[in-house]
């Protein structure tokens, strides 16, 4: 499990680095989709047990929106939960690492296709420029 870990760190840090993203995610953005936190969760129990207060302040969700999401984790089995005298832990099962790591291969083939398609040209504006162009002659030849 520990060079699963080590191999999810080897292929997140340098997508963390290039797009200057904590663990890929920008906490303070107003809407965030189930994936994205799921993965913030895992994240946090990727090196050890957590309660869910350290959960809540990791994800930035409120109790009930963070139950609803361990009861649902611990369902599927991405998690498991440990009590520790007298207190709630859980922890990331190796099916959870794995979706994590699948996790971050879609973000980088994503991430990677979004700069792509930022440095080069949108194959849409070029097309869009040649229909405005016809629009502009076809209205030049009804106005003569």
């Amino acid at each position: 499990m520990e060079n699963y870990i080590r191999e999810l760190d080897l292929y997140s840090a340098p997508l963390r680095k290039r797009y200057g993203t904590s663990k890929f995610l920008n906490l303070h953005r107003k809407y965030r989709s189930d994936f994205e936190i799921i993965a913030l969760i895992l994240e946090a129990l990727k090196v050890e047990s957590a309660g869910r207060y350290v959960l809540m302040k990791h994800t930035g969700v409120n109790y009930a929106q963070l139950e609803k999401y361990l009861k649902t984790l611990s369902i599927v089995g991405f998690i498991r939960m440990e009590n520790r005298q007298g207190q709630a832990l859980f922890r990331v099962s190796e099916r959870g690492l794995a979706f994590l790591g699948q996790y971050y291969v879609l973000l980088g083939m994503l991430l990677n296709a979004y700069s792509e398609n930022e440095t080069r040209n949108n194959p849409y504006e070029a097309e869009n420029e040649a229909s405005i162009g016809q629009q502009r002659t076809a209205i030049r030849v009804i106005k003569k």
